[in-house]
């Protein structure tokens, strides 16, 4: 560093056309021994005297209220002389106008703002400029030949303009403007280029480092000539965008200089440089359209751009005529997304896409040029993980390019590429056989690999795949009905159905592309079903469903109207003339329903309708809340509830016993499930099919083993003649009185346990009587097909059993002259038989 101030120092004397003249400047000059030394206020008034002169600043300077004037000299230089130079301002600045060869070196300089205007050979090296707000700032007009090197600038706002000059020269002029190894932290800058013809400037920032800026740094241009060249730099950490370069145009500049032979474009070069951790990283676009004068080029060579908030890359060539933006040997990496949008004249070479978070790349109403290597690796998006080519924009692809897709992932199609077709975008190749890699990229949902693109679609020439086995589909070219259990079968493509009114049309469907090889392949879209009543009348659109790439149900309940007979018509999600046919009939509402001209559909008759009753057509199910019961009396044919039958009657009314006091839904064919315990026909009168009384309670059950009933006539044998002994072993006679008064308060109790007990039954005395009526407490199964007429009589069956013991044993009482006492055990059982009647 100090060598170059060395040479820059013998540079300044040189250039002198007379001797230069030497001064000290300090707050503190009693402490400096070089002379003259003053106070840096005593030269700051007017400056103009001080033609070839050097200011040397030692330790600190400061000046209040008074601006440092450097008007009309020549070869003035501010230079500080040790580490310790410090420059202060309070409410004054730097003002330098018409003047050459100033120069500002190894200064610190706090809250100065600097405004050079028309000057040239302006040079600022090894200088602090600090403030602690972005409220300063360095100003530049139509200062030329300016060199910034080796310098800092912390929170100022560095603001460069050039304006045509008043007359054109005979010859093109030529200007500079060099940026050299310069920090700005917490800075600003604006380059306006805004001098249209008048002559050229040459541009270089070369290892500039631009961080946490609050505000991007700018190129504004304004169809001006220049050569502009940002090498080895950074852009990162910024609040704002990265760096943002924008046309804008007010007004046709009336200095525009003709100069023959001379080439009218302004190139604009980003080589070597990175941009990170921005909102975005570089952004080209125009706020309003360009006259045409300039054409424009620019170069981002050796690039990096990654870690940035939204787009590494932002594009937008709206208002851009006659610029042309080549990207080479760039990588566009862990950005949210990158995109293009309504530009047709860019082209990428040897570039990589990856890690992005929201689309690789996405193209809007542009035509991007491959020449060489194009590579998407692990990127992420929706709709297109790598590469989304939309709203009619094309990917022109040369002859020496080679297009890679890895790892690429979308959550709902095109995991590695997605084309927009119902916008007609698409890939043309140059030549045939450019290879194509697609590997690993998958879609949650369809076209895992490519969607939207098959061999046919370029104009001329097709991909040489170097993976053959992919993954890819496209927009929908066909609808067709399907089976949901076998999705690989299709019907096509008209289909007749009879209904009742009201019940709901359903029908499976599923949509097909195109594969890479044009093979028909499942995909997805929204389906949308029109309606047309008669052959003259016009389609309705009366219902539409998104389709995903499977065989999915659609659902329609048309209502009835003054036809019987009414035909759809689905369509595929675009334009086409692939349509399903649907005709429909409706038939004359079933047994139970009846058809209500206010709703157009079939609810419930006026036989079943009563209050909490409801009735569905479309599965034919009657609703109510439950201790009652609704069904058909035949009068002939057997019931068929999908039928009309005149020959049923309904019957509808409450149902205390046996049926089921819960809410319950059932069909006019089957009415078992209003009842419980297995029990079913009308009223619940009797089992169910294929059940049979139990003995023990009214409950229907399956009866597993014929043998069963052997035993229990056997068990019940021995249990009357136990019966009778225990009865003579007990005493429990007529004289007695015991079992006869257990018998008669029973009874009465039973008559009366409405009043003794509010809450229901009370289970000892359930108990007693069951015990009475031979019902001890399990269920058992007699026979199969036992019904309730022969369970009576089985009943009935035991008491007469016992009656023939006693009998016998009468009659061998008799015998033995001990009849007296027989017929006292008789007795008890007689109230055992006229309980049971």
């Amino acid at each position: 560093m100090s060598l170059l101030l060395v040479v820059v120092l013998l540079f300044f004397s040189s250039s002198c056309s007379v001797s230069s003249h030497q001064y000290y400047v300090s707050d503190d000059c009693s402490s400096v021994t070089q002379s003259p030394c003053n106070p840096l206020s005593v030269y700051a008034g007017n400056m103009s005297q001080y033609n070839n002169t050097i200011f040397y600043f030692i330790g600190t300077s400061s000046i209040r209220y008074d601006d440092i004037k450097i008007i009309a000299v020549k070869n003035v230089t501010l230079h500080g002389l040790d580490q310790s130079s410090h420059l202060y301002c309070y409410s004054s600045s730097i003002l330098v106008n018409d003047s050459s060869h100033i120069n500002i070196s190894s200064l610190t300089i706090y809250t100065c703002p600097v405004n050079i205007h028309s000057s040239n050979n302006i040079t600022i090296i090894d200088s602090l400029f600090m403030t602690k707000a972005v409220h300063f700032s360095i100003k530049f007009k139509n200062a030329f030949d300016v060199k910034v090197l080796s310098s800092v600038f912390i929170a100022y706002v560095i603001n460069i303009q050039y304006y045509p000059l008043p007359v054109c020269s005979n010859e093109l002029l030529h200007y500079s403007l060099i940026l050299t190894n310069i920090i700005l932290k917490d800075s600003q800058l604006e380059l306006a280029m805004q001098h249209s013809t008048s002559y050229n400037v040459s541009i270089n920032f070369d290892y500039v480092d631009f961080s946490s800026f609050e505000k991007s740094p700018s190129l504004f241009l304004s169809d001006s000539l220049f050569y502009f060249v940002v090498t080895n730099s950074l852009f990162h950490h910024a609040t704002a965008y990265g760096y943002k370069i924008t046309f804008f145009f007010t007004r046709k500049s009336t200095s525009d200089c003709n100069y023959p032979g001379v080439e009218l474009t302004s190139i604009i070069v980003f080589e070597d440089s990175q941009f990170y951790h921005n909102r975005r990283g570089l952004s080209i676009r125009s706020d309003m359209y360009l006259p045409g004068t300039i054409n424009y080029h620019f170069i981002i060579r050796s690039c990096l751009i990654y870690d940035n908030i939204n787009e590494g890359l932002y594009i937008d060539g709206t208002l851009l005529r006659f610029t042309q933006i080549d990207i080479i040997n760039t990588k566009l990496i862990g950005n949210e997304g990158n995109r293009i949008l309504n530009s047709n004249a860019i082209s990428f070479s040897n570039v990589t896409v990856a890690n992005s978070t929201s689309t690789g790349l996405t193209l809007e109403v542009s035509i991007l040029m491959i020449k060489n290597n194009l590579i998407f690796r692990n990127n992420t998006g929706v709709v297109g993980g790598g590469l989304t080519i939309k709203d009619s924009s094309a990917l022109i692809i040369t002859l020496s390019a080679n297009l890679k897709f890895i790892d690429n992932h979308a959550s709902y199609k095109g995991g590695g590429i997605y084309i927009e077709e119902l916008t007609s975008g698409k890939m043309k190749l140059m030549t045939p056989h450019i290879p194509l890699t697609l590997i690993n990229n998958t879609a949650g949902l369809v076209g895992g690999d490519m969607y939207g693109y098959n061999r046919f679609s370029a104009d001329k020439y097709q991909f040489n795949l170097t993976n053959p086995n992919i993954s890819s589909t496209s927009d929908a070219v066909a609808v067709w009905f399907c089976d949901p259990i076998n999705t690989k079968r299709h019907f096509h493509r008209e289909i007749t159905q009879h209904i009742y009114p009201g019940e709901t049309l359903k029908w499976y469907v599923t949509l097909l592309g195109h594969n890479y090889f044009r093979k028909l392949s499942l995909t997805d879209g929204t389906v949308k079903v029109y309606g047309k009543s008669s052959s003259n009348s016009t389609l309705t659109l009366v219902s539409q469903k998104y389709i995903p790439n499977t065989c999915l149900l659609i659902e329609y309940a048309p209502k009835l109207t003054q036809y019987q007979s009414y035909k759809l018509i689905i369509k595929r999600p675009h334009k086409g003339d692939h349509y399903l046919y649907i005709n429909y009939i409706f038939d004359k509402c079933p047994i139970g329903f009846s058809t209500s001209s206010s709703q157009g559909s079939c609810t419930c008759s006026q036989s079943v309708s009563r209050e909490n009753v409801t009735c569905d057509i479309n599965t034919l199910n009657i609703t109510h809340n439950g201790l009652l019961w609704i069904g058909t009396y035949h009068t002939s044919t057997p019931f068929n509830a999908n039928a009309t039958n005149p020959n049923a009657c309904i019957i509808n009314e409450d149902c205390l016993l046996y049926c089921s006091p819960n809410p319950v839904t059932f069909k006019l064919n089957d009415t078992h499930t209003q009842c419980v315990d297995n029990r079913g026909q009308r009223m619940c009168g009797s089992c169910r099919k294929g059940y049979s009384l139990l003995m023990g309670s009214n409950k229907c059950g399956h009866c597993h083993n014929s043998y069963m009933m052997i035993a229990w006539i056997a068990l019940f044998a021995v249990m009357g003649i136990l019966l009778v002994v225990l009865l003579i072993a007990l005493n429990l006679t007529v004289s007695v009185g015991t079992l006869n008064g257990l018998l008669f308060y029973t009874n009465i109790v039973k008559l009366y346990e409405s009043v003794f007990s509010r809450k229901g039954a009370l289970p000892v005395l359930s108990r007693v009587i069951s015990w009475i009526n031979l019902d001890f407490g399990f269920e058992i199964c007699f026979y199969n097909g036992m019904d309730s007429y022969t369970k009576q009589w089985i009943q009935f069956a035991f008491p007469l059993y016992l009656w023939i013991i006693i009998i016998i044993i009468i009659q061998l009482c008799r015998r033995y002259e001990n009849v007296e006492h027989s017929i006292s055990c008789l007795l008890p059982v007689t109230p055992l038989q006229s309980d049971k009647l």
